[in-house]
């Protein structure tokens, strides 16, 4: 049996192995807490020959027309105990197999146990390099967790197709965190209007708003805020934010 301070150090020396390339930032407590959470999984990829974004333009997360960040190095889907009806799109995993690690955008949804990932071919070939063995088969025991996304540029609000102010509805994109909540506000955000978000992603307001653009209220899933100002309520409209989650 261990002791304490054996077991403690043990633990210290598996976080930093695990993590360090991962979290360099992070104090001993924070990679411990963060080794804790990791995951380890089936991961397999999808799609015969398509380019990155063609695998999932105008899949299950709405992202329409969107690019992925030069800063994030691929994609994936998640499985059905992974999505949370749509509440993960947009967020970061840190996923690594046999000592390769890269951050890869949640884009959309697929089959498979609470652990399994299902990336683009370019994704693939990026963590394993098509090695023996990690063909479309997929290979069993990758490790992986949500990360903040390593996304400087501000966020954007993308109106859906056929949005206006009569049918107020809204992706999020480009965001450093998951996106927890969405609000609209017609009186330059002296009230606020709380909005429903879709299965697939885009969050829709009840009613109508009072003119053709709208404040918007972005909240993440770790509590932080962005309002972007001005936003012009058509289909298919894209608004830039002045800053990303903190």
């Amino acid at each position: 049996m261990f002791t304490k301070p054996a077991t403690s150090l043990l633990l210290a020396t598996l976080a930093t192995s695990v993590l360090g390339s991962v979290a360099p930032a992070m104090t001993m407590d924070e990679r411990w807490l963060a080794r804790r959470a990791l995951n380890v999984g089936m991961g397999t990829r999808y799609g015969a020959d398509c380019t990155e974004e063609d695998c999932w333009q105008k899949g299950a997360c709405a992202f329409t027309d969107y690019t992925l960040p030069a800063s994030v190095d691929g994609s994936t889907c998640v499985s059905e105990d992974i999505w949370n009806d749509g509440y993960q799109c947009g967020g970061c995993i840190s996923v690594s197999y046999k000592g390769k690690t890269i951050t890869v955008m949640v884009t959309n949804k697929t089959g498979g146990d609470k652990n399994h990932l299902d990336m683009t071919p370019d994704t693939w070939d990026k963590l394993t390099g098509n090695a023996p063995g990690s063909g479309p088969g997929g290979v069993d025991g990758i490790e992986w967790q949500f990360v903040k996304c390593p996304i400087a540029t501000p966020l954007t609000i993308h109106m859906h197709g056929g949005a206006s102010q009569y049918w107020p509805a809204a992706t999020v994109e480009g965001a450093s965190r998951r996106t927890k909540s969405l609000e609209f506000s017609g009186d330059s955000g002296k009230t606020w209007v709380k909005t429903t978000r879709d299965i697939n992603n885009f969050f829709v307001a009840p009613g109508t708003l009072p003119s053709s653009t709208a404040w918007v209220r972005v909240t993440s899933h770790v509590g932080t805020t962005v309002v972007v100002k001005d936003v012009t309520l058509a289909s298919g409209k894209i608004t830039k934010a002045t800053k990303n989650y903190a």
